[in-house]
């Protein structure tokens, strides 16, 4: 659980750092996206985890199966339906940076695993 935690936590800070330089160097215009890209790594990832620590996700295997296939599922729909919105809505878009701040927040995954302790 805590190494879950802490895999979510560097993905954001990953994104708020990633925006907060972006906006430093290139202003709000082009930081929002990448915030939101950023974001858009994030809170799939949280929703597929909130699914498998869940505690009816354990209480057997084939539940846990489930649970994993479900959350994936939605993971990649909240996904899709995140950058659509985002892609209708946000003007000027810059999409270079909204995919950044998504694949920054990817990369902080096996960074996260690399790090960690086994805790």
């Amino acid at each position: 659980m805590k190494t879950v935690r802490n895999i979510l936590l560097a993905q954001l800070g990953a994104a708020v750092l990633l925006a907060a330089i972006v906006w430093i160097w290139l202003g709000s215009d082009r930081a929002v996206p990448t915030l939101l890209g950023g974001l858009i790594g994030v809170v799939p990832n949280a929703f597929l985890a909130a699914r498998l620590m869940s505690p009816r996700a354990g209480s057997s295997a084939k539940s846990l199966l489930a649970a994993g296939w479900i959350g994936e599922i939605g993971k990649l729909a909240i996904a899709a339906v995140m950058f659509a919105v985002v892609f209708a809505t946000l003007r000027p878009l810059h999409p270079e940076f909204l995919f950044a701040g998504y694949i920054a927040t990817l990369l902080a995954l096996p960074v996260a695993l690399l790090f960690d302790k086994g805790r």
